[in-house]
């Protein structure tokens, strides 16, 4: 039954081939500078999923103005992959490198949970979102117990100009960051 299993690419999970059984991680991976969208095409044509933060932004011409999608995060694309479908993306004409751990070749892992809080803050933010990729110095882990992120969790950071900003991290990455009260923030 072995031999029938790996000759005819049939997993021992009944009606499948075997990928639908392997586990899928988030990664990073930056691309050539304004082909975000190009490249998430390219994956999505390929069976991949991929997320691209993307923010509304008026654009202003000296005829005009236009709401345009921009990414929050320039270069860059979320691909939730197995490992064989790693070597897919790395062979896209689009794409720079796989962001990877210091020292290490493996792709670095996101967890799901920061991707679903990053989605989560660019679908309900009305004030713009900046994405900071700088270390940064963090004060407190809050949840926001008011307002459309009732419930979010993060962490906090004082600014020198006296404000708050609340921040989403994303591993080896850094963080998406927008101001909010005080008032609207809770100890965990």
């Amino acid at each position: 039954m072995a031999d029938k299993l790996k000759n005819n690419r049939v997993s021992a999970v009944i009606g499948t081939d075997g990928r639908e059984a392997r586990p899928k991680h988030w990664i990073a991976v930056y691309t050539k500078p304004r082909r975000e969208k190009k490249t998430a095409q390219d994956f999505i044509k390929k069976g991949i999923e991929v997320y691209i933060p993307l923010q509304v932004q008026i654009r202003q011409w000296s005829d005009r103005k236009k709401k345009v999608e921009v990414p929050v995060i320039s270069m860059l694309v979320f691909a939730k992959v197995d490992d064989h479908q790693i070597s897919t993306i790395s062979q896209n004409t689009h794409v720079i490198r796989i962001i990877s751990r210091s020292g290490e070749k493996q792709p670095a892992y996101i967890p799901e949970n920061q991707i679903d809080r990053l989605k989560f803050v660019l679908g309900q933010s009305d004030v713009p979102v900046i994405f900071d990729s700088h270390p940064f110095q963090i004060d407190d882990s809050v949840e926001i117990i008011r307002g459309y992120f009732k419930g979010l969790r993060g962490e906090i950071h004082e600014c020198p100009d006296g404000s708050t900003e609340f921040i989403v991290r994303i591993n080896f990455l850094g963080g998406a960051k927008l101001k909010i009260n005080k008032s609207d923030l809770i100890h965990i």
